[in-house]
């Protein structure tokens, strides 16, 4: 894929990498934008788009003067980022600080591409949020927060309120990215090196980046340790006291109900987003982990 280049026309110009149907990316239309920034609950920190792009091999984006801020948070595979003469590794747990008018170019790695979650944003309280989250950190620009399952839900809130354009929607998306913000700024100050057998955040964290699909086993084993399968399942139940399955079925239903609540959509599209194609199975499986269908769920929340 060509490189583009934004000069700052648009305040959420993306890249034109291929989205597959595993990704997302959604830009704040202009006018929205407009109205939503001059409401005083989101005009100090507002999203003007957020994605999440899974396995993005030929990803790559050059800008030469943007016109907002953005955030990449990259939860697996390798980059790079080329920003002041330097070019900086970009790797699982990293996350990019970019903010307006700093010319920047990074890429997803040819043999390894990285999967990421982004955001582009505005307003005055964004930078003081990346000072926030540089700390005193000698690279301004990419610093090491960890691979987090909890900071990945943070985007995929995110991701599901920007996708309601109605100002009571972009209100709490606006909350939910300076909740998001400060999360990542607590994370970068808590960063240690894990010497743990199985490092069950970047469990978590994988498990949250395979949302909307179905995952095998072997392949989160795969994605996640050095570990034996049979060793994997037990040191993770050790850990946590569910098997990785479990953790994953509640996972897609703790995000079901997110779903349940702040949208209109039936429960077969929500099971369809999460990768069920039968939706009688998925309302089976939610009423195992909630103790109710996910219609009398919706139905006690007054919708």
């Amino acid at each position: 894929m060509s490189l583009s280049t934004t000069t700052g026309e648009h305040p959420a110009e993306t890249s034109r990498w291929p989205l597959p149907d595993t990704g997302q990316r959604t830009v704040i239309p202009p006018a929205v934008l407009a109205t939503m920034t001059a409401h005083p609950l989101c005009r100090g920190c507002l999203p003007h788009g957020v994605g999440y792009y899974p396995h993005a091999g030929g990803h790559r984006m050059l800008r030469a003067k943007p016109a907002d801020d953005l955030l990449i948070y990259c939860v697996a595979g390798q980059g790079q980022l080329q920003v002041n003469g330097q070019t900086l590794p970009v790797t699982a747990g990293d996350l990019l600080l970019l903010p307006a008018g700093l010319a920047h170019h990074y890429q997803a790695d040819d043999s390894d591409p990285w999967s990421i979650y982004w955001v582009h944003l505005g307003g005055d309280e964004a930078p003081r949020y990346f000072d926030e989250i540089a700390g005193d950190s000698p690279e301004r620009y990419r610093v090491t927060v960890g691979v987090h399952s909890r900071l990945a839900e943070e985007f995929q809130a995110l991701l599901a309120a920007v996708t309601r354009v109605q100002p009571e929607h972009l209100v709490y998306a606006a909350n939910l990215l300076r909740s998001l913000l400060a999360f990542a700024a607590l994370m970068r100050r808590q960063h240690t090196t894990r010497h743990a057998s199985l490092d069950i955040n970047r469990v978590n964290s994988y498990l949250q980046t395979a949302l909307t699909r179905r995952l095998n086993l072997d392949e989160l084993v795969d994605a996640t340790s050095e570990l034996s399968r049979y060793h994997f399942i037990r040191e993770y139940k050790r850990q946590t006291g569910q098997t990785p399955m479990q953790a994953f079925q509640r996972i897609k239903v703790s995000h079901a109900c997110y779903l349940l609540d702040i949208s209109d959509d039936t429960v077969a599209q929500i099971a369809a987003w999460l990768g069920y194609d039968d939706p009688y199975y998925f309302s089976r499986l939610f009423k195992k982990v909630m103790g109710i269908s996910p219609q009398r769920y919706r139905r006690e929340r007054g919708h």
